[in-house]
């Protein structure tokens, strides 16, 4: 019989957001281990844990199950004051939810909110926290939770785990470093690539900035990019395609750039699957993305068999089998069009590390830990 799992989080479902997808993928294949339960709060308007409207979001295994939860606190409902907000709603919301929780409830719990794991750990929960980024406050709850006897730790990136400062000789056997990965299922065999395709998917905003999709657009009208490349960019919000698509035609770029608004998840698995080249871009504005980034498009490209480029960043080096990526120096033109050029006129890797990107086996280590 199948141990429970209940998977706790801040996040909100559905959402476009690339860590609910990130999250529903986990979940899915965590449910070949456990009898999982993801709960959440209830925190927006669009809020649901209805799995009729979840399975119409997002592929979801019938063996996992949703709990929506009462949230009456600000974040989500005011429009003013979003990270004050955030950040105290978060801490009222965790600390309500942990303390209805029984102590003879013998449970594993996951989590990606930092409260949920310093109260779940403080009350000798087997709880295991995901970290993608770093802030004081989680340094401290980390640093304090790891001594419970039940808490474990997954740190997305090797830059993660170094400067979250916890001492590594007391407990380095609780905590372990986990890429994203990638669900094999939605790919197709013997897709046709075209050569002259570069592609970029994902959110074309981040943290609410963009992120200058006009510096690549642009690129496209320089003499000396290739005549043969074209690019697609796949994203959303709506409004955001709309601009650049504006910008596109200004630029008379019609014939070298496509726009195309966020597509259901196996189609635009497909359409990187047909591509040659993908493309990482990020902005210096955030430690997030210059250190601790782990791209879920990065493995999915990877999957795909495809040359990637990407801006020479630090968090991009720690990306498993980095040596094969093109990088470019950032909002430097001709560094990124040389990039391009080596990428088409590169062979194919032969790289043997489809298994190893896999969610199936990011999942069995994560299983691995929590027993």
């Amino acid at each position: 019989m199948k141990a429970n799992l209940k998977y706790v989080t801040y996040q909100s479902f559905p959402s476009m957001k690339a860590n609910t997808i990130q999250t529903i993928d986990n979940v899915n294949y965590l449910s070949k281990y456990f009898k999982v339960e993801v709960i959440f709060p209830l925190r927006e308007k669009e809020s649901s844990d209805s799995k009729f409207e979840l399975e119409n979001f997002y592929d979801i295994n019938e063996n996992v199950a949703f709990t929506g939860v009462n949230h009456r606190y600000p974040f989500g409902r005011v429009k003013y004051f979003d990270k004050l907000f955030f950040l105290i709603s978060h801490f009222l919301w965790a600390r309500k939810y942990v303390k209805k929780i029984d102590n003879s409830d013998n449970n594993n719990f996951f989590t990606r909110s930092d409260w949920i794991f310093y109260f779940l750990s403080k009350k000798e929960k087997n709880v295991t926290f995901e970290c993608h980024q770093l802030s004081k406050v989680r340094k401290f709850v980390m640093k304090s939770s790891i001594k419970k006897t039940g808490a474990k730790i997954i740190f997305l990136n090797n830059l993660l785990l170094r400067d979250s400062e916890i001492d590594l000789s007391k407990h380095r056997n609780k905590l372990i470093v986990l890429h994203n990965a990638v669900d094999e299922k939605l790919f197709d065999k013997n897709i046709e690539k075209d050569k002259d395709k570069v592609i970029f998917i994902g959110n074309l905003k981040r943290f609410n900035k963009s992120r200058n999709l006009e510096f690549f657009i642009s690129a496209f009208n320089k003499s000396s990019m290739p005549n043969n490349l074209t690019f697609t960019i796949i994203g959303h919000p709506k409004e955001e395609v709309e601009k650049l698509r504006n910008f596109v035609s200004k630029n008379k770029l019609e014939k070298k750039v496509k726009l195309i608004h966020r597509l259901e998840r196996k189609e635009a698995i497909s359409e990187i699957q047909k591509s040659n080249i993908g493309l990482l871009i990020n902005t210096d504005d955030n430690l997030h993305s210059t250190l601790y980034t782990s791209p879920l498009k990065y493995f999915e490209y990877l999957y795909a068999g495809l040359k990637i480029v990407a801006v020479d960043f630090p968090s991009h080096h720690e990306l498993p089998f980095s040596e094969n990526i093109i990088f470019y120096k950032m909002n430097d033109d001709e560094s990124f069009i040389a990039g391009l050029k080596e990428a088409s006129e590169s062979k194919d890797s032969k790289a043997n590390y489809f298994e190893q990107i896999t969610l199936k086996n990011r999942t069995q280590k994560i299983f691995e830990l929590i027993n």
